[in-house]
């Protein structure tokens, strides 16, 4: 890689570019698509990817040479692509969809592709408006996988379309799913209870072993509210909600034959999900709204933690949950509630997902030669292996390696992006302490929710 520009760069080039009298010629490159890969020559074209970190932060695009194994290994990626293809790589330091913006008023490039947020997309009608292009017209083979999950692929899907992609193999892939669980195996032993994967191997990871979990992981004993234990808190979002509605397979939404976005939570899956954890909450088994949840979590307070799949995930010599308890950690599922229907699956890509995105200004007959090559498993590693260090890197054992594939890899498409989210948080964690009924909640959403759904997907469908 020749060179890493920063936004301050880009800003300077914009003022350069308005000054000019004349537009520098855009780089057309001339290539038989038919050809071999080194037979294409791109001219020098500068492919720009905007994302400095992916997965929260634990795994950097622009790594500094000599810093971690897999870096170097990225690094080698970007400079066997460039010599290939004769094409200039270059990483932003963050991927900024205001500035990407600005010069697309003026007509200038910001990125080829960029890593965004799925909300910032949906609610800024980018897709919509056509800011971005399908990858789908570019001739990518989506069977591959390199591109990601079927449910990745569907969370970018939009009438029909294809509109976000991940690098797949790149080692950290959708690290935005939720809600992953974990469990401190020390807290539950001190305890006496049994081991979540046991129970999950023979069956019995339900609500009922967890709600028995919560009723005899319950010290409040102590007059210092900090050494209380408790099997699980509830934290910012509602996680515990979400997680219960998912395991009894309710949706908020789903996608009809049509290809129309309809509320469908009004369900008695969702009444029954709600009614769980207000349940336990009504009972006190459930910590009201611990703020640090992780440092309770690794303080061996909480039995219990929920989140999404990037927290707990570390790259090679960096600070992640794993590096922050006494001992080990371990991944599951949540348990499955009494409606649980076995073909769906308990994880989604969500709110906070962020995947690639492909603005409408990038060339996207480069696309089509670079990203087949560029998204291959990393140089010394196969689609077999790519795994292999970062199952070292991140899980204590194999089995908590095995359900975090799960909440990656078989995880829907929620469709929260295109909802009133944060309406929706606020409603039920009012279920859950009381404030409101789960039928009331259900029924008062409904309407938002579908006004949402028709105002940033609907409405747009065919057009």
């Amino acid at each position: 890689m020749k060179k890493i520009r920063f936004l301050a760069l880009i800003m300077t080039l914009l003022l350069v570019f308005s000054a000019c009298a004349s537009e520098a010629p855009e780089i057309i490159p001339e290539y038989d698509p038919y050809a071999k890969a080194n037979d294409i020559d791109l001219s020098g074209y500068e492919y720009i990817i905007a994302a400095g970190t992916h997965g929260g932060g634990r795994v950097q695009l622009a790594p500094e040479p000599g810093e971690d194994s897999r870096g170097d290994k990225l690094l080698q990626r970007y400079k066997e692509t460039e010599e290939k293809f004769n094409v200039d790589i270059n990483v932003l330091g963050e991927s900024n969809l205001s500035m990407f913006m600005a010069l697309y008023a003026t007509g200038e490039k910001y990125a080829d592709i960029a890593i965004c947020q799925a909300a910032e997309v949906a609610t800024g009608k980018y897709v919509q408006n056509g800011f971005f292009q399908p990858f789908s017209d570019m001739g990518l083979d989506f069977e591959s996988g390199i591109y990601g999950t079927q449910g990745m692929l569907d969370a970018g899907c939009f009438d029909g379309d294809y509109y976000a992609i991940i690098s797949y193999y790149w080692g950290l892939p959708s690290p935005y799913t939720m809600p992953a669980m974990w469990f401190n195996p020390t807290l539950i032993s001190e305890y006496q209870q049994p081991n979540p994967h046991e129970l999950n191997e023979q069956g019995d990871w339900k609500w009922d072993a967890f709600e028995t979990l919560c009723e005899n992981i319950n010290d409040v004993s102590s007059a210092n509210s900090e050494e209380h234990v408790y099997a699980v808190s509830h934290i910012g979002e509602p996680f515990l909600e979400l997680a219960a509605l998912y395991s009894n397979s309710a949706r908020i939404v789903t996608k009809g034959e049509d290809g129309i976005l309809r509320y469908s939570l009004n369900s008695t899956n969702a009444l029954e999900a709600l009614e769980f954890i207000k349940g336990l909450t009504e009972r006190k088994l459930i910590e009201e709204n611990n703020g640090d949840f992780i440092a309770k979590f690794c303080n061996g307070r909480n039995a219990f933690v929920l989140q999404y799949t990037q927290i707990g995930l570390a790259s090679e010599n960096a600070s992640g949950l794993a590096y922050n308890m006494d001992g080990p950690y371990e991944w599951t599922l949540f348990p499955t509630g009494p409606s649980y229907d076995p073909t769906t699956a308990r994880n989604a890509y969500s709110y906070h997902s962020r995947f690639y995105f492909a603005p409408s200004n990038s060339d996207p007959e480069v696309h089509a030669i670079v990203l087949p090559y560029l998204f291959q498993p990393l140089p010394g590693e196969t689609v077999d292996t790519w795994q292999d260090e970062f199952e070292r890197n991140n899980f204590f054992t194999t089995e908590s390696f095995k359900q975090y594939t799960i909440m990656r890899d078989d995880a829907f498409y929620d469709y929260a992006p295109y909802i009133p989210y944060n309406d929706l948080c606020n409603i039920l964690s009012k279920v859950s302490t009381g404030a409101t009924t789960a039928t009331e909640a259900l029924e008062t959403m409904e309407s938002k929710i579908q006004a949402s759904l028709d105002n940033l997907y609907n409405d747009y469908l065919g057009k």
